[in-house]
């Protein structure tokens, strides 16, 4: 047992050991479930498993209520979204017939933190309001009134719904204060500076953050303090403050492999490669970001992994017909199998003799193959660069197609679950979800298709007269309803009176800004915005094209890297979990694209201000 699980644990083991299989034995594994399953969730499912069967047994009602809402935490902990769900559901219903109102508010707390953890803000705002209103009703803890409040200002602070983010963390901090709790109070402060930080108030924040980590150390709660010395040390390197930076960020690596917390560890790498790109030791960075890559691929293997490990103890439990089943079509799928590998063996038989056919003409015709060695070369040579451009396009798309193919997986998890559910409500939010997740996949393929067949130099221009009022109506059309879900204001010119026209090809002109809005938004908080613009250029022949966001923007190094031909992603401070998705197509694909229409494609971006992209295209020609 790591350092992070305390004296409580262990003390709470200790007494298992000596406790008859009874209600106080549920209480003590549901306790334990409780106390792990933030620094040891593999071993706190057990125990919360362990604690649903029994209260089962023995018709614990309370208990299996306490049992079911710790379970679902661990769950949500290994990104096992579905299951976590469907418990939290069959504890929502329970706590209804015991009229629990903790465990109702808990309910819906964590219904409503599955949905924030999927960037669904709006379902985790309906639950937590629902929560909200019985947060102060009878019953509830404040254990459970902390958590409500916290996840609030978090969800707020995404929205960038600044003043209610603010209203609910203090909330939380007071609670955390009047009631002694140590580790409340550290985590709340932190949230406070990360507050001022967004806010650009960065004394404040480091303030508030040094509090932090002076209350948790003694704690030896190893995971927050980690969390706590890197969101610091982000704050001393936008105040070049790099020395301090790095050795708090050499601290939090320590302690996060001390506790095996290998997102923390992530985030370092990422941060420590960030503090060398601002001493311009490129090589260094260089390193840490390598590091960073190596971990971020392992961890992804090690999530898909946990969430089959969860399905499959799920399963575990099926019926011994259903067993039988499964083997009786593995053994005609193995029938099939072998009239397949016959059909193989023929083929493979008719192919050697036409083999050796060919070999006794070639043999037969060597002599006048000898003048054409030249030319075979020459073949061989260019075949092999189409099989390894092949290759690289196959790779790409074995690795870019998982994050849109595992959001429609997602989706339809949720289908199933509201049926079963009969959630009406939540069947109704789906299509919006659906059409979120289509058009990102379509996006996804139409870069990559366009991108191969821009290589192999068989895209073809066909200009034609474009209206700039009808290419920005179709973007608006088609990412309204990202922009409602992400609470992002998208803006274009009054259409009727934008009368410009640009002589473009159609498909490779959408297909450009299609990637341009498509990057703001990635890159753009709940609450900013976006904007569309269009103006004649200085010299008469030509049109700019704008696209401007309000994100986070990036240094001047980073715009430079990002214009090189074949140059890497930049590097990105990450303040709690990374985003990590993507092809690396986008902006190489638009600046291939806008070269072939005769035209220049421009970026300027200012850290913390947003950043704004100009394409400059082709007017349509006076007749």
């Amino acid at each position: 047992m790591s350092q992070v699980s305390g004296s409580a644990a262990t003390k709470l083991i200790r007494n298992l050991a000596t406790q008859p299989r009874d209600t106080g034995r549920v209480r003590l594994l549901a306790a334990l479930c409780y106390e792990l399953h933030d620094t040891e969730p593999a071993q706190a499912i057990r125990y919360g498993k362990q604690a649903v069967d029994l209260a089962t047994a023995l018709h614990d009602q309370p208990g299996l209520l306490r049992s079911l809402l710790n379970l679902s935490s661990c769950y949500a902990n290994v990104s096992d979204g579905p299951h976590a769900l469907q418990l939290q559901q069959q504890a929502l219903t329970l706590a209804r017939q015991l009229r629990d109102n903790d465990g109702i508010v808990r309910a819906y707390t964590g219904i409503g933190g599955v949905h924030h953890e999927r960037n669904d803000t709006i379902n985790a705002l309906h639950n937590y309001t629902r929560g909200l209103a019985l947060a102060y009703a009878k019953g509830v803890k404040v254990r459970t009134q902390l958590m409500l409040f916290g996840n609030l200002g978090n969800l707020y602070s995404h929205l960038r719904n600044f003043p209610q983010a603010l209203l609910y963390t203090r909330r939380a901090l007071r609670l955390a204060r009047s009631s002694g709790d140590k580790a409340g109070e550290s985590l709340y402060l932190a949230h406070l500076g990360t507050f001022y930080y967004q806010q650009d108030q960065l004394d404040t924040a480091e303030g508030l953050l040094r509090e932090a980590i002076t209350l948790v150390e003694p704690l030896k709660n190893y995971r927050i303090e980690a969390g706590h010395l890197e969101l610091l040390a982000v704050v001393l390197l936008l105040k070049d403050q790099l020395d301090e930076a790095e050795t708090l960020t050499l601290r939090a690596l320590q302690l996060a492999r001390q506790t095996n917390y290998q997102e923390r560890v992530l985030d370092g790498y990422n941060l420590m490669a960030e503090i060398q790109v601002s001493r311009r030791q490129y090589e260094q960075a260089f390193n840490w970001q390598s590091r960073f890559r190596d971990l971020n691929d392992s961890l992804n293997s090690r999530s898909r992994l946990q969430t089959l490990t969860a399905l499959q103890a799920r399963y575990d439990t099926k019926e011994k017909e259903h067993q039988i089943r499964l083997l009786t079509q593995r053994g005609e799928l193995q029938q099939l199998r072998n009239r397949e590998l016959w059909a193989v063996v023929g083929t493979l038989v008719l192919g050697l003799g036409g083999i050796g056919l060919l070999y006794w003409q070639l043999r037969r015709s060597r002599s006048a193959l000898a003048t054409k060695n030249v030319a075979l070369h020459q073949a061989t040579h260019e075949l092999r660069e189409v099989a390894a451009s092949k290759d690289r396009l196959y790779a790409i798309v074995a690795h870019d197609l998982r994050g849109p193919v595992t959001s429609f997986v997602g989706v339809t998890e949720l289908i199933e679950f509201y049926l079963r559910q009969g959630d009406e409500k939540g069947l109704r939010r789906l299509p919006a979800l659906v059409r979120q997740s289509a058009q990102s996949l379509n996006g996804l393929l139409d870069n990559l298709l366009s991108w191969a067949v821009s290589q192999n130099g068989e895209l073809v221009s066909q200009p034609e007269s474009l209206p700039v009022n009808e290419l920005f109506a179709e973007i608006e059309e088609l990412y309204r309803t990202t922009a409602e879900a992400k609470q992002i204001r998208l803006s274009t010119p009054h259409l009727p009176d934008l009368d410009l026209r640009v002589w473009a090809d159609r498909n490779m002109t959408r297909t450009i800004l299609r990637n341009l809005v498509g990057n703001a938004f990635k890159f753009t908080p709940g609450g900013g915005q976006i904007a569309l613009t269009a103006h004649s250029a200085p010299d008469g022949n030509s049109i700019l094209l704008s696209v401007a966001d309000s994100g986070r923007g990036m240094a001047a190094e980073q715009v430079e890297a990002l214009l090189q031909q074949g140059a890497p992603q930049p590097l990105v401070p990450a303040i709690s979990r990374t985003t990590r998705s993507g092809t690396g197509l986008g902006l190489p694909l638009c600046r291939a694209f806008v070269e072939r229409l005769h035209g220049t494609l421009s970026l300027h971006s200012v850290l913390g201000e947003g950043t704004t992209v100009w394409v400059q295209l082709p007017a349509q020609p006076v007749v």
